[in-house]
């Protein structure tokens, strides 16, 4: 059924050019605090969710349109789960990077993507979101990106793509388990993105609204995690990072495996170098007469894997080609003793010959 009549909306500013109402700055508390700033603050050290649904009926205060303040409270009031702590008006991007307009509503232990449709005034569908699923939260330079255990609607063209050549590459080389080339599922894999749908008039900037949602969803997971049993399954509330610190993350987690690819790789480089040196030291004096040579190629390979070990052992890249190099020069005094002992039979036989 239709909501009730809500109250009439606080009058709006004048429009400015392109049709959208002014923004005032963020007023100020009075303790110096900007409007967002003091109810950051409050959300963050909310002990309790009773303490929490007071800090953020602040929310219900700002000036929404009258269509969005009922849209809002019959979303919170559709939802399965009760009590609603806040809901906000946002902008969904979708896998077509589409924005879409929905309410979210936040619970105690979830939250709730949900699709209102102002002129009738239903809702005509929701998509519910546990909280222990959420494995981060980043605020981008247009709103909030949520970042999930699994996929959260369809998936885009993107990972379509990904799909598609992953497919064609188990095909190529018949085997299901082919190494794939794409992006790997870390924490940062699935995203859904949010803009504030700010109101007309509203006191606090879009940056200020994400703040605030992003510690609304952080506050209230960490007092759900709190409330669960101590021998259930616990998890982790989801951090509040920036684009620049997810970035870094990434960039030093690539690092770090770069750093341990390379000291493996280093370590099988020298365990096959020095192997390499104590068997063509110890096979140096035996038989056939071109041990040498064959004792030289043997150090061929595991020297040229560890010049390309980043900062392998240089003195045991440097006994061992010295070592080579003793036994290419050794091979090469035999071999020409060998030509000079082959001619010195072949002249005294074609002398004798010759005498006769």
């Amino acid at each position: 059924a239709a909501p009730h009549a809500p109250p009439a909306a606080a009058p709006t500013p004048p429009a400015a050019a392109g049709g959208m109402a002014p923004r005032p700055a963020a007023t100020p508390t009075n303790n110096g605090l900007s409007a967002s700033e003091s109810l950051v603050d409050a959300i963050s050290s909310a002990s309790t969710t009773a303490a929490l649904a007071e800090a953020l009926r602040e929310v219900e205060q700002w000036q929404w349109t009258s269509d969005q303040e009922a849209g809002m409270k019959r979303c919170k009031t559709y939802v399965p789960e009760q009590p609603a702590l806040a809901a906000f008006y946002v902008s969904s991007v979708n896998e077509w990077k589409l924005l879409q307009p929905r309410v979210l509503v936040l619970t105690s232990s979830s939250y709730f993507r949900v699709k209102y449709d102002q002129k009738s005034g239903k809702v005509e569908h929701y998509r519910k979101t546990p909280l222990r699923d959420v494995l981060s939260l980043e605020k981008t330079a247009d709103g909030l990106k949520i970042y999930l255990r699994g996929q959260d609607g369809r998936a885009g063209p993107q990972k379509w793509y990904q799909r598609l050549e992953r497919k064609v590459a188990q095909i190529s080389t018949g085997s299901k388990d082919n190494a794939f080339s794409g992006r790997v599922k870390d924490e940062f894999y699935y995203a859904r993105e949010y803009r504030p749908s700010l109101p007309a008039g509203a006191p606090l900037s879009a940056d200020q609204v994400t703040d605030v949602l992003a510690a609304a969803l952080h506050k209230t997971a960490e007092l759900h995690r709190d409330s669960l049993p101590a021998d259930g399954a616990s998890f982790e509330p989801p951090p509040v990072l920036t684009t620049d610190e997810r970035r870094q993350i990434l960039h030093d987690r690539k690092a770090a495996a770069r750093a341990e690819e390379e000291r493996a790789e280093r370590e099988a480089a020298e365990a096959e170098l020095r192997h390499a040196v104590e068997v063509a030291s110890a096979s140096r004096e035996l038989e056939p007469k071109t041990s040498s040579q064959i004792n030289s190629a043997v150090l061929s390979r595991p020297i040229k894997r560890a010049r390309r070990a980043v900062e392998a052992d240089a003195s045991l890249i440097s006994r061992a080609e010295q070592l080579k190099a003793e036994l290419e020069e050794e091979y090469r005094v035999r071999v020409e003793a060998e030509r000079l002992e082959r001619e010195r039979a072949e002249r005294e036989a074609a002398t004798a010959e010759l005498e006769a």
